[in-house]
């Protein structure tokens, strides 16, 4: 589930659990039929926050995808994000470099935390 939220941009473990129960494409990638619960936000939080906290799970799950992905060339390394500043354009399709770029997951736990650290404090809970 966490995947799914690090892949689709989902910052918010509420805002999962509402987006798993509506998108049959997350259910069936989830194994989970039309007529099976979704895990509370409050189970998926707490797996996170108590249970993996002292592992390195989330990565070793998000390292495998990645490598599955490439072995079945599903990801291709084709995509460059920039920001909105303005770039001539080298359209030739026959010159191009290469470059690897790696990312973890580590920053997008973090925003997971601190989401929920910041919605128990406004209701007035204990961290």
């Amino acid at each position: 589930m966490i995947f799914l939220g690090y892949l689709y941009g989902i910052r918010s473990e509420r805002q999962l659990e509402r987006e798993i129960q509506t998108n049959l494409a997350y259910r069936w990638f989830l194994g989970l039929s039309l007529t099976d619960r979704v895990p509370d936000h409050t189970t998926i939080s707490w797996n996170r926050r108590k249970r993996f906290a002292d592992t390195t799970i989330f990565q070793d799950i998000f390292d495998e995808i990645v490598l599955q992905a490439i072995q079945h060339r599903m990801v291709g390394g084709r995509v460059l994000i920039s920001d909105s500043t303005h770039v001539k354009a080298n359209a030739n399709k026959h010159k191009y470099t290469k470059e690897y770029v790696l990312q973890n997951t580590k920053e997008y736990i973090e925003e997971l935390n601190a989401a929920v650290d910041a919605e128990r404090k406004a209701r007035g809970k204990k961290n």
